[in-house]
């Protein structure tokens, strides 16, 4: 069923286990959703406990810290989640949703999963063609998937928590229904969870954990 003709409930997660998540009783524990996506920095054994106890998969982006991995106990190499959906740089129809993504934040030091200006900007022209493709068609971008917040309210006042100007220009151009992203823990943003751009998109911190309806 397409997304303009059913209601939606997403579980959003990012950056912090929520206690709910980790409890044997999940996800019975929670109203109904239909769809978990995760904006960042979620333990991979997290993402891979979702897996098992949810019937569609999670889709997610990798946070800065890079943290959404299964980490060898022996060697300590990593390995993505088996069962998960990583959006970065990509545009997927899932769950009859359209959804869009972008990993990692702004380069604030010597590390991966940090871009430079120029490479958000570059991620952002990388989803132009597919989502030009889908408007042909009719469809609209359901969910912009970030860790780092765009430019505005939600942005930190540190460097390493800037807001990306390439995703503004995502929803001028592109108007996604949310935006849903990380980093930014809540008592360091200038307003709550929630706020609307002027272009209508409804721009969501997941820190923790929350509910969204579409």
């Amino acid at each position: 069923m397409a997304a303009d003709d059913a209601r939606m409930r997403i579980l959003a997660i990012a950056d912090t286990v929520p206690p709910a998540v980790e409890a044997d009783a999940f996800p019975a524990n929670l109203p109904p959703f239909d769809l978990v996506v995760s904006a960042g920095d979620m333990p991979g054994h997290v993402l891979e406990l979702i897996t098992m106890r949810v019937d569609t998969p999670p889709v997610f982006v990798v946070g800065n810290h890079g943290e959404d991995y299964l980490r060898d106990p022996h060697d300590g190499t990593r390995r993505p989640v088996g069962g998960c959906l990583d959006v970065h740089a990509r545009v997927v129809e899932h769950a009859g949703l359209l959804i869009a993504g972008i990993e990692g934040c702004l380069r604030y030091r010597p590390g991966p999963h940090q871009y430079g200006d120029l490479e958000m900007e570059w991620f952002a022209a990388r989803l132009a063609p597919r989502l030009l493709w889908h408007r042909t068609r009719g469809r609209r971008l359901d969910v912009l998937l970030t860790h780092a917040a765009p430019e505005g309210p939600h942005a930190g006042r540190d460097r390493p928590h800037r807001g990306v100007a390439a995703f503004n220009r995502l929803h001028r151009w592109w108007r996604p229904r949310v935006h849903v992203h990380g980093h930014v823990h809540l008592y360091g943003a200038e307003t709550g969870r929630e706020y609307v751009t002027d272009e209508g998109v409804r721009v969501i911190n997941a820190y923790g954990m929350t509910l969204v309806d579409l």
